[in-house]
């Protein structure tokens, strides 16, 4: 399905860019290193920035091929849940890291992270209804 095409694009270009993000902040000195309440510190690495930015891309993309089947107007309903969900993906970065210029990257990041996956939707929708 052509929707897949342009998730994984979007997941791909939004972990390339995340990368890019981690490694910039961490020659500036950013150590990345995070506390979620109740559990022990830990340091984000290069590898957990590009999984947790393609996991959860490539689940809104499931989400949105479930939603263009059961609703009229899937972008807007799939805009709605993942303004919602960007929102809430705000929260740990903010509680989980008392670094500032981690929580500025983190936070960066779920910002090209939502970009992408709307982008690449939208993107999807366009050529959907041009065919």
């Amino acid at each position: 399905m052509l929707v897949w095409r342009y998730g994984v694009l979007a997941a791909v270009i939004a972990a390339v860019i995340n990368a890019i993000i981690w490694l910039i902040a961490r020659a500036l000195g950013v150590s990345f290193r995070v506390q979620p309440p109740g559990q022990t510190e830990s340091t984000v690495n290069l590898l957990r920035v590009i999984l947790i930015t393609l996991v959860p891309i490539l689940l809104g993309v499931g989400v949105y091929v479930l939603l263009h089947r059961l609703t009229r107007r899937p972008f807007l309903v799939f805009l709605i849940i993942a303004l919602v969900v960007f929102v809430l993906s705000l929260l740990p970065p903010l509680s989980a890291a008392d670094e500032t210029g981690t929580q500025v990257a983190l936070i960066l990041m779920h910002i090209v992270a939502t970009l992408a996956v709307l982008a690449g939707v939208y993107r999807f929708e366009q050529q959907r209804t041009r065919l």
